[in-house]
């Protein structure tokens, strides 16, 4: 994956884990990137970074929390490509953060956490890729849009809601693909399915550690851009988390692949205290 000319990228959730990284490896291939991110200070820091380790390159940012968005803030992330040759979009932003722990009971999410969850993992992504992708249709040259997807979405048990919103990320990405596969547009989008990664959020909990099937952001960031320009719709692109996903739901009855995922999670669950 090379830019052409001065291209540009924007990656939301860029200011720590996958989406930082990307934006380093995009700027080793040539990119320019505009960096999104809730935290000003933490997505200045990453810029600063960035900068002193590409100074060829150019980079902007934009501060907007995708959990609690407005049309005025998708308008505020157009303005800040207007002027550039955007041609990659990376809907990178996501997880569990909107949630008191990364894996709880369902019935134990608050209102207002699902309604956060929702708004940062589909909510978000989707507008955003519908204000941007009129513009893409109108370039003669390649453009692609990257949506990090999660194996979550096959139904995962203490994080159901979470697991709700990557299946509903997953349906979308598959008929915008379909969409413009049908009008031979030269906009590439691509679900790159993304297993247990060793981010911050994850480096928190004690139960957690980097290995073969924890990969780190910068092993997880150099994966999801090899995959890009390949033809997919959809694509697991780190080689052990396919293997995981064969292994547990692919040869073994689903119950069974339910009860070996609750065991490895079940001790990171929240103590249960239902919501008022």
């Amino acid at each position: 994956m090379k830019a052409l000319g001065a291209s540009w990228a924007l990656v939301t959730g860029a200011s720590d884990g996958i989406g930082k990284s990307l934006c380093n490896e995009l700027s080793k291939h040539g990119f320019n990137v505009v960096l999104h991110g809730r935290n000003e200070a933490k997505l200045a820091r990453v810029c600063e970074e960035l900068e002193k380790a590409h100074p060829e390159r150019h980079f902007r940012t934009v501060i907007v929390d995708a959990s609690t968005f407005t049309q005025s803030d998708i308008n505020r992330i157009m303005a800040q490509v207007s002027d550039v040759p955007l041609s990659v979009l990376i809907n990178n932003v996501g997880g569990t953060a909107p949630l008191s722990s990364n894996f709880k009971h369902f019935e134990c999410t608050t209102p207002t956490e699902m309604q956060k969850l929702f708004s940062m993992n589909v909510q978000f992504p989707m507008q955003l890729t519908r204000a941007i992708l009129p513009r893409f249709l109108l370039q003669t040259k390649p453009t692609i849009i990257v949506t990090c997807g999660s194996q979550a979405n096959i139904g995962q048990p203490y994080v159901a809601a979470y697991s709700g919103c990557k299946g509903a990320l997953h349906a979308w990405n598959r008929a915008l693909a379909a969409e413009q596969a049908e009008i031979k547009s030269q906009v590439e989008v691509l679900e790159v399915v993304v297993g247990g990664t060793y981010t911050q959020q994850l480096q928190a909990d004690p139960n957690m550690s980097a290995g073969l099937f924890m990969p780190t952001a910068d092993v997880m960031a150099r994966a999801i851009l090899a995959r890009v320009g390949y033809g997919h719709r959809t694509v697991t692109p780190y080689f052990w988390h396919l293997v995981q996903t064969n292994m547990l739901y692919a040869l073994l009855p689903a119950t069974t692949a339910d009860s070996i995922v609750a065991g490895i999670l079940k001790p990171s669950v929240e103590p249960k205290e239902p919501a008022k």
